[in-house]
Parts: structure tokens; C-alpha cells; sequence
């Protein structure tokens, strides 16, 4: 399918939905109730906002920086149909500095391959003289107090613009739009997604999940990540199934909301990070009401590695309102494929592979895993026509149940990262396979994640997972959970690295905890994982960088710790 076809295809099925309500969003705390559209309203309110907001060349790149509302989910759709390649961009949270936001976000926007910019009237003049594109102000019903956050004058010099139709640059014939990996707009990775690879995920997850008109969406992740925008948004407008939407940041205020919703709207599916287990399951106490959750077909963890203590502790929190084990399934996607690669198979709970028959494990000796899921837990099996295979370092591929990096060749797959100039492809091998950067393996026909292969921390010898330390950490007493991360610091005078470890406080921070908090950790992490970590640090609240895809960045992490060492 090219995308003159698709864009036909899209108008007649949304055509065909006719008065039935297809999607919702619900923006707080302006509206109380979720704006609700039908098939043909999605047509007609979308093609209207593209065609007043924008009129650069068919095929040009249109970047989309707006908060959680109507407008940005319409847009998104109307330009596809008028066109043009929507690419949204992370927003904000309300805890940026405006002023540093702005420059940021100006000197991230610069190079991209645009032809124009969308963006709040208040960016939009600040914005504009500092970028060679069109920027062009869309105001957003109650974004009244965003606007305010960034009054703010940078006095840029400006710079020249460059006409639109010199924006076009050479993407697919068949692109559709545009997705930021990792979900971050600092990110130069930039994906084009085609007609060609949209279609047959759509095709391929809904036949893994038997999705149609008779299931329910219920989201809280934001467009800009590939959970929210193909899973949530694209795969039910695409077989007329009703979505609702809110905002990321009402969600972690209220996370019972979500529940809410879900029983109000007979939501059947739900796709949720791994923290987002815990997260609801801790704040159980705090969520008031009753909800009746039976009916849900699938709340899926899409989030790599999967942890089975996350799942566990959310089906006892909410197993009185119809929870169970079965409902908890797994995915493995990135948006370098669409979305999803693997699916676990609904009706069952996913299958697992205890840790001590893990190889990479089985050398450590017998250590206390006593605050680690015993087992790893599947991320499902490929779904229809899409290939997995594991491959060592030392360029070998590996045997069944031998860990290695992660490779996947499907007809959904990118062919590179596009920017201004051209496509790049450094992770696709010569046989036309992606490198994924993760680290697992393959049990029967399941694959199972284990970590980042970037992340490895290596210590005399002996492979650390980030992810494993950071597990055992939420734990501790006093860390605020879900708020820890751990790291390699190159220790060259002993030719390895060492292991460091920071966790934030939870609540006001008190120094005569510190360090008795400090010394927990690093008598857990000992016992659990067999490594000493040589620096701990417990520090205040919001002290770890996240990434706007709401992901803990190691990197950022590890820059601000080397900052602060005396």
C-alpha cells in the first residue's frame, strides 16, 4: 500500500465509521467531560485545522509542539490526509525553566529537515527568528496557563529563512509521518514511517491481539511515544474501535483516574510502561472508589526488561475489582519497527524463564536474588511474518536460550534515520537485519529482554545489568521508588569499570538519613547482584534526569553525578 492509498483508505474507513464516536480526549482541568468525535467529525474538524494552519508543499515536514489537546491529535491526522508529514514533538513538563526550555528546544529544532513549526502563539514569537522555517502560532483551547509559562524574550538574531518547497528533502514517496526515537525532541533520530510499514502493523498487531469495533482504548502516554501514537491512537482509528486520551501529567496526579476510565468507557486494553505497575500498585491506598475491571482483555507491559514482581504487586493491588494475572501481558516495539515486534498471547499468563537457567547468570554462583524476580519474564513471540535471532559479540549467532544482542528483520522495519542528509543506516546489518542495541534472548518461540547492551556495566569481568541493580534498589527503605539509576564509571588506573548507584529520597530530604540509606544499598546491591557498587549517593527528589518520554536517562544521569563529586 503506498500513501496516496493509504490517505483513501483512512477517508472511507473514517467515512464509513459515519455518527459513531471513534475517539475521545479528555483535557483537564478545563473540561470536565471528554470531547467526543465520530468518524465523520475526525474528517471534517481535521482537514479544517490542516488548511488553516498549514500550506507548505505536499510531502513537507510539519513539526507539531503542542501540549496534550485537541488540535495536536487532530492535526496530526488532518495533515496526513492533506498530504504532509506531521512529526510531534515532546512537550513540556510544568517543571521546565521556560527560558532554558526555549534555547533547548531552539537549538534541538534547527537542523531538523522542516518546512514549518506549529506551535503555541507565545513559542511561536519567541521561537520564530531563531529557526529557518516557518513557525506558525495555533492557539489551544485552555492552554491559557501554558501560554503564560513562557513569557519569556530570548532577543535571538534572526536568521534566514529558507522557502518551503527547499524543505522537501527526499523522503519515501510513500511517508506518511514522522516519529522521534526514544520520544525525545533532542533526539537526530528521526524515523519515517511509510505507508508500507504502518499498514502491516496495524494489520499484524490487531490479528495477535483479534482486536476489532468490540475493544476499548483507554491512554494516558503522549502522542511524540510510539506506545501512545501507533498502539493507542493509530490501531483503533483504524479498525473503528473508540480511544480515550489524557495527559501523561493528570495521570501521575491521579493515577486511579486511569481505572476510572477504564471501567466508565469498558476499556479492554492498555498499554503501560513497567513502572506503571508499581507506580498504580503503590499508590492503591491513595485511590478512593471502586471499579470494576474484569471485562479488560489485556493491560500490556511494554516496557523492556518486563518484571514480574511489577505485574504481580498490580494484580494484588486490584485483584478485588476484577484484576488477574491473566489480563498482565507483554510486548517488545520501538518505533525503528512501527511498534510492535512481539506479542504475548492473550488468555494466559506470559511464560517465564527462571534466572538461575539463564548463561549469563549461571556463572555468578549462587548470589541472593531474594529482591529480584526469580524469573525472566517473555515479551511474547514475534508476530506473524516478523524474525528475531540473537547475536554474540564476537559477530557469532547464538543457540536458543543464549543471550546476545537483539536483531529483528520484519516488512514493518525503517531503512535508516533521516535527517538533512538523507537516510542513515549504521545499525542495519548487510543482510538487512536491525541491531536493536537491546541484550536477550530466545526460549521456544518466546523472546525475552534483559537489559540495554550500551548500558552493560562490566565489572573484572563480570556482566552488570543497570536494570537489575535499579530493581533491587526500589526496595530499599526510604528510596523513592521507580526514581533510582545505576551506571559504569570507567576506572582506568584498574583497567575495569566500577559500579555507581543513585536513588532519590523520598519526601523532604534529611542528611542524617543519608547515610544509613547509602549503606543499605550497597549491602543490597552485594548481596542480590554479587558486585560492590563503589559509589552510592542518595539525593533529594527530581535530582535524576528523565527524558520527555518519561525514561530515566543514563547518560544525563551520569554527566550530572561526575558534576557533583567533590
Amino acid at each position: 500500500m503506498n500513501a496516496i492509498d493509504f490517505r483513501a483508505e483512512l477517508y472511507h474507513r473514517l467515512e464509513s465509521w459515519g455518527n459513531r464516536v471513534v475517539l475521545r480526549i479528555l483535557v483537564l482541568p478545563s473540561n470536565s467531560a471528554a470531547v467526543e468525535l465520530t468518524g465523520r467529525e475526525v474528517i471534517t474538524r481535521s482537514l479544517e485545522l490542516a488548511e488553516r494552519y498549514s500550506s507548505v508543499p505536499d510531502r513537507s515536514v510539519v513539526l507539531l509542539l503542542l501540549p496534550h489537546s485537541v488540535e495536536l491529535f487532530l492535526l496530526h491526522i488532518g495533515l496526513i490526509l492533506r498530504g504532509r508529514l506531521p512529526a510531534i514533538l515532546a512537550w513540556p513538563t510544568t517543571r521546565v525553566d521556560p527560558e532554558k526550555y526555549q534555547r533547548n528546544v531552539l537549538h534541538q529544532l534547527r537542523n531538523l529537515p522542516a518546512a514549518q513549526l506549529l506551535t503555541l502563539p507565545r513559542l511561536a514569537e519567541s521561537l520564530d527568528p531563531g529557526l529557518p522555517y516557518l513557525v506558525t502560532a495555533c492557539p489551544v483551547s485552555g492552554a491559557q496557563q501554558l501560554e503564560k509559562k513562557f513569557n519569556v524574550e530570548l532577543g535571538l538574531e534572526p536568521v534566514e529563512k529558507r522557502l518551503p518547497a527547499e524543505a522537501v528533502g527526499e523522503t519515501p514517496e510513500d511517508a506518511l509521518f514522522l516519529q522521534f526515537s526514544g520520544g525525545t525532541t533532542g533526539a537526530q533520530k528521526c524515523v519515517v514511517v511509510t505507508a508500507a510499514m504502518l499498514e502491516p502493523q496495524l494489520r499484524l498487531l490487531a490479528k495477535a491481539l483479534e482486536f476489532g469495533v468490540h475493544d476499548s482504548i483507554v491512554n494516558w502516554l503522549p502522542m511524540y511515544h510510539d506506545m501512545g501514537l501507533i498502539a493507542c491512537l493509530w490501531l483503533p482509528l483504524w479498525f473503528g474501535a473508540p480511544s480515550l486520551h489524557f495527559s501523561a501529567e493528570h495521570w501521575l496526579m491521579r493515577p486511579g483516574l486511569l481505572l476510572e476510565l477504564m471501567d466508565r468507557y469498558h476499556g479492554t486494553f492498555c498499554w503501560l510502561p513497567n513502572f506503571a505497575f508499581s507506580y498504580l500498585a503503590g499508590q492503591r491506598e491513595q485511590i478512593t472508589g471502586t471499579c470494576s475491571l474484569g471485562h479488560v482483555r489485556g493491560w500490556i507491559n511494554c516496557s523492556e526488561p518486563v518484571r514480574e514482581r511489577s505485574m504481580k504487586s498490580f494484580v494484588s493491588a486490584f485483584s478485588d475489582w476484577g484484576v488477574n494475572p491473566e489480563q498482565c501481558q507483554a510486548s517488545y516495539a520501538m518505533a525503528e519497527n512501527v511498534f510492535a515486534v512481539t506479542q504475548t498471547r492473550l488468555g494466559r499468563h506470559p511464560i517465564t524463564v527462571p534466572r538461575s537457567q539463564s548463561r549469563h547468570t549461571a556463572a555468578l554462583g549462587k548470589l541472593a536474588y531474594v529482591n529480584l524476580d526469580e524469573v525472566y519474564v517473555s515479551s511474547g513471540k514475534t508476530l506473524e511474518d516478523m524474525r528475531v535471532r540473537i547475536r554474540h559479540s564476537d559477530g557469532d549467532l547464538c543457540e536458543e536460550g543464549e543471550p546476545g544482542e537483539i536483531e529483528i528483520q520484519t516488512e514493518c522495519m525503517f531503512s535508516g534515520y533521516w535527517g538533512n542528509c538523507g537516510f542513515e543506516a549504521p545499525a542495519i546489518t548487510r543482510d538487512g537485519w536491525y541491531s536493536t542495541g537491546d541484550y536477550g534472548f530466545v526460549s521456544g518461540e518466546d523472546l525475552f529482554i534483559i537489559g540495554r547492551v550500551k548500558d552493560i556495566v562490566i565489572v573484572r569481568g563480570q556482566n552488570v545489568f543497570p536494570e537489575d541493580v535499579e530493581t533491587v534498589v526500589n526496595t530499599v527503605s526510604g528510596v523513592y521508588a521507580g526514581r533510582v539509576v545505576a551506571f559504569g564509571v570507567v576506572d582506568n588506573k584498574e583497567g575495569t569499570e566500577n559500579l555507581a548507584v543513585v536513588a532519590e529520597m523520598r519526601g523532604e530530604f534529611q542528611p542524617g538519613r543519608q547515610e544509613s540509606m547509602e549503606r543499605d544499598i550497597r549491602g543490597l546491591v552485594t548481596s542480590a547482584i554479587g558486585v560492590a557498587p563503589r559509589f552510592v549517593k542518595v539525593v533529594s527528589e527530581r535530582w535524576i534526569p528523565k527524558s520527555t518520554a518519561g525514561k530515566i536517562s543514563r547518560r544525563e544521569a551520569r554527566l550530572r553525578f561526575f558534576e557533583d563529586l567533590p
